[in-house]
């Protein structure tokens, strides 16, 4: 299959932000363009016509990824306005060819662009395997998708672990857990692995520290923030975080097998990796009795940029025949 038309435009689209990068050529290194907020741009249409007009040439195709749930050629964001009809695109917009990937379903492809500088091992080093790989991150929810090569092709697998069930694991647990609020009636990974998810543990917690759980911080940003000053409740809160964290990063090593790796992304886990006891992290990650030879044969790094993303659509513009993806029924032009 040949690359789709260049100039082409990609786009990084998420509940708070959307980056917009160009690849004049197949296989140019990417120039930025610009960088919008999302809720403050009334419409996808708004975004992509403001990219247009701030790109030094006009783009041929778009391809883009979006935070929240694709059907073929649609997609509406999860915790924003803004709706994507690809069709729709392509003509308004008079462009010979468009592509919508789910947000993690990109961040999966940027796994097969990889490049060791990209990424950050937590603890100790672990060489990379020739199983699965697998991208996570908490955020406004908690994403996660897996990556295997067929055929010398790459192939995503998106997922919805955020939503399977999840308990106490031990006796510090067992009182936090009963106190958190359930997230529509389940306890759910994304229950408290998220920023709302923070939150609710931070409330959970409060009456350990003498607090009233409806009066304390209700702005993620704000309590890691404190975590980082003199707060104990807010670090006691990040430490609980980062706890269940790579507990459910392991969980979901061994699930898949995951020996190429597994990376955590995302701006939650970037603001608190400072906190980390990374060696305690990686030892929580591997107690998985009586599997911990496989937990501890997978690697574990973290992504402190995204900007490997916005390079996986570019090169699924260049090359499309290197990924595993149902071209026939995204694509915006047949």
């Amino acid at each position: 299959m040949r690359p789709v038309p260049h100039p082409l435009l990609v786009a990084d689209v998420g509940g708070t932000n959307a980056r917009f990068s160009l690849a004049e050529e197949p296989g140019a290194a990417l120039a930025p363009v610009c960088r919008l907020r999302t809720k403050e741009t009334p419409t996808a249409y708004d975004a992509i016509e403001q990219a247009l007009s701030a790109s030094p040439v006009r783009a041929k195709s778009v391809i883009l990824c979006a935070a929240g749930p694709v059907l073929g050629r649609e997609a509406r964001l999860t915790n924003a306005q803004w709706t994507f009809d690809g069709a729709d695109l392509a003509r308004h917009f008079d462009l010979a060819q468009g592509l919508l990937l789910n947000d993690f379903e990109a961040a999966a492809l940027a796994l097969a662009v990889l490049e060791p500088s990209d990424v950050r091992p937590i603890g100790r080093p672990v060489p990379p395997g020739g199983g699965p790989k697998l991208v996570l991150g908490p955020g406004t929810g908690l994403g996660m998708a897996a990556l295997v090569v067929v055929g010398g092709r790459a192939a995503p697998l998106p997922g919805e672990a955020g939503h399977i069930g999840f308990g106490p694991l031990d006796e510090e647990d067992v009182p936090v857990f009963a106190r958190i609020e359930r997230h529509f009636g389940r306890l759910t990974p994304e229950t408290i692995l998220s920023g709302p998810g923070m939150l609710r543990l931070h409330r959970a917690l409060a009456p350990d520290f003498g607090r009233d759980p409806a009066a304390v911080e209700d702005d993620p940003p704000e309590l890691v923030a404190r975590a980082h000053g003199a707060c104990p409740h807010c670090a006691a809160t990040v430490q609980h975080f980062l706890k269940h964290l790579a507990r459910f990063c392991g969980d979901m090593g061994i699930l898949f097998s995951a020996t190429g790796g597994v990376v955590i992304r995302g701006g939650v886990t970037n603001s608190i990796a400072p906190l980390a006891d990374e060696d305690l992290f990686r030892a929580r990650f591997d107690d998985k009795a009586p599997v911990e030879a496989l937990a501890r044969a997978v690697p574990l790094s973290l992504l402190p940029s995204d900007a490997v993303i916005l390079r996986a659509m570019a090169a699924v513009g260049a090359d499309p025949d290197r990924f595993v993806i149902d071209y026939a029924a995204r694509y915006w032009r047949v």
